[in-house]
């Protein structure tokens, strides 16, 4: 793998050859030259530059001869002819592909839909998504080269049948883009949890060697240049062959993508091979008898590639043995405090700092690192082994993975900014949550935090509602679910399980869009639960927030887990932004209830005479006494803060 990187690191100095998926491009290398001008002044050129103006002075004299000699032409001379569009045909393009009213289809592009066709454009037919009568009549009218269909429609126009369009599209354009994925670095990275972080890491620790990297999360994307979170996730089949072919002629050495385990099932990613798979979390169990989606991406696994693989799963690592038997891959073992390739091992995780050593073989180094509040440690080992396998030395690596100290969603502490507010309310956290095992392990980082902070009996700025009683309590854990109807009936009675054992008090709520079927959501989870009365249910989310962090003490945790957009990282962002606003008002409002009055409470006598000196008024209210006990009422007392 390094030595591929090094090739990369030769292309690019002068005089470099770029690689590019239309065409290969050479850049003559240029040898900076100064002296001073005839005024004195300081000019730059270069040798190239001067090598080259006598031969453009002489092609300029001829064209001015040329002109001379032609300036009485014909005027109107015929204009050049337009240049001709490119032409591809699909059997070339398609292995495995029937032709209906033709043998072939020419086309010059593929269209986006229907809607904007154009004369010559390949149009897809997606069964259950486009209605087949207006595509028919839309192909017609535009003058679409043919249609690429799964199944064989009624219209005198050429047709390619395929088994699955989706597949055919990112076939077409691996072949078009000159299998963009060969001239990179590709790093696949797949399990149950922790795959955004994973990315980001090793995008970290790569950078550092240092090279162009380019990835594709759930939380953005980018060609080594530009970094963006836009409206689409483009992370498999034709959209991600695109992605890498952006990146390729960017320069990028190295790619970085999430893999979707219901894509990988469905062979999405059957175009591409990776250098590189990383697996992170658990091997999620199916309930079928098909491959896992790990086994799909051990498949896809390159000639002479590598498989990093967690040394504490032992499911993962009977797979990931007999893929090394019958393909040849090596096989590389990450942990944290266990016997692994690479390892971890933590030294102490205090104040949001994980301290620890880093070691691989021989070799070790010492790390820090705030990512999740030192929660991350199996993340930080798995971008670390890609480190190892790049020929990285450990101390560069450790220094990497410290750069990267917080990621949005992600277990995210969410504070106001302002210490003394901080103090006055409960610790606010934030993950995006997404599956069973990504609430476990947030719920069980939120409790190990709580357990540091135990021995603290009365916080430094105690609220001065608290009592004796609330203020020496053991610190609990608030946790606040949001549930989604993209959950199945075992997420839903696990995450039931979870909220029953682990936090002291929960909320149920759900997503925005979801609270339409919010009680039959609800009705699978409390499936999995044994005291259904312990559970409270708050359809709208925001209350639900600010419910549970209104009756949380000072000294407790707030955990909010799900209820994000993760439809693509735009909304993504948009939505932990909300989220993160409502608990950072939550705070606020908190602290301005619980702060004292401006000014000091006023005893002042309420039924004198106004505007007469107290002199006077205390010698006319003797001289009013009457001799009658009735008459000698005591004067009434306010007590009032001078609002």
């Amino acid at each position: 793998m390094r030595h591929a990187i090094d090739q990369w690191l030769d292309q690019n100095k002068p005089g470099r050859t770029y690689r590019s998926s239309f065409h290969t491009t050479s850049e003559t290398s240029l040898r900076a030259v100064k002296w001073n001008g005839g005024k004195g002044t300081s000019t730059e050129s270069s040798s190239a530059i001067q090598t080259a103006t006598q031969p453009k002075q002489t092609a300029d004299a001829n064209r001015q001869d040329f002109a001379i000699e032609n300036r009485f032409a014909c005027k109107d001379a015929a204009t050049p002819p337009k240049r001709e569009t490119p032409r591809s045909r699909l059997s070339g393009l398609l292995q495995r592909v029937r032709f209906f009213s033709g043998n072939d289809i020419e086309f010059t592009s593929i269209a986006d839909s229907m809607d904007t066709c154009e004369p010559g454009q390949l149009l897809v037919y997606r069964l259950g998504e486009d209605c087949p009568v207006e595509l028919i009549s839309k192909a017609l009218a535009r003058g679409a080269a043919g249609i690429l269909t799964e199944q064989v429609l009624p219209a005198p126009i050429p047709q390619a049948i395929v088994g699955d369009t989706t597949k055919a599209l990112t076939e077409i354009r691996s072949k078009q883009t000159d299998r963009p994925d060969q001239k990179l670095i590709t790093i696949g990275i797949v399990g149950s949890a922790g795959k955004t972080i994973t990315s980001f890491l090793t995008a970290s620790v790569l950078r550092d060697i240092p090279c162009r990297v380019a990835y594709q999360t759930g939380l953005g994307s980018s060609d080594s240049v530009l970094t963006e979170a836009g409206s689409s996730l483009a992370n498999h089949g034709h959209a991600l062959i695109d992605a890498l072919s952006d990146a390729v002629d960017a320069g990028a050495a190295v790619s970085i993508t999430e893999l979707d385990s219901a894509r990988l099932r469905s062979g999405s990613y059957d175009q591409i091979q990776f250098d590189i798979v990383l697996v992170t979390g658990r091997d999620a169990k199916n309930n079928d008898f098909g491959p896992s989606a790990v086994e799909c991406a051990f498949e896809l696994a390159a000639e002479n590639g590598v498989l990093i693989v967690p040394a504490a799963d032992s499911r993962l690592m009977r797979a990931a043995n007999a893929v090394t038997e019958t393909q040849p891959v090596e096989l590389l073992t990450y942990g944290t405090d266990t016997n692994a390739d690479v390892s971890i091992r933590t030294v102490s995780r205090e104040d949001g700092v994980l301290t620890a050593m880093l070691r691989h073989e021989s070799r070790a180094a010492v790390m820090e690192s705030h990512l999740g509040n030192g929660h991350f440690a199996e993340c930080l080992a798995a971008a670390a082994a890609v480190g190892v396998v790049t020929e990285n030395s450990l101390p560069q690596i450790a220094e990497s993975l410290s750069k990267l100290r917080e990621l949005p969603g992600r277990f995210q502490s969410i504070t106001t900014g302002d210490w003394e507010t901080d103090q006055t309310n409960p610790t606010a956290r934030l993950d995006v949550g997404g599956s069973a095992e990504r609430v476990q392990f947030a719920l069980e980082a939120a409790r190990n935090d709580l357990n540091q902070t135990q021995a603290v009996s009365v916080p430094m700025t105690p609220s001065p509602h608290a009592t004796t009683s609330s203020r020496s309590r053991r610190p609990q854990l608030w946790c606040v679910l949001a549930v989604s109807s993209a959950d199945d009936e075992e997420t839903l009675m696990q995450y039931g399980r979870l909220l029953e054992t682990l936090p002291d008090h929960c909320v149920l709520t759900c997503a925005p869009a979801d609270k339409a079927d919010f009680l039959a959501i609800s009705h699978k989870v409390l499936d999995g639960v044994q005291n259904v009365a312990a559970m409270r249910l708050v359809a709208d989310p925001q209350r639900a927030i600010q419910w549970a962090h209104g009756e949380a003490g000072n000294q407790d945790l707030v955990l909010v887990v799900g209820g994000m957009d993760r439809s693509n990282p735009d909304r993504e962002r948009h939505s932990i932004d909300e989220f993160s606003q409502t608990l950072i008002r939550c705070a606020e409002n908190r602290h301005q209830a619980a702060a004292p009055a401006s000014e000091t409470p006023t005893l002042k006598v309420v039924g004198f005479p106004e505007g007469l000196p107290a002199e006077k008024n205390n010698a006319e209210s003797d001289s009013c006494i009457s001799d009658t006990p009735e008459d000698n009422d005591p004067p009434n007392l306010k007590l009032f803060d001078g609002t």
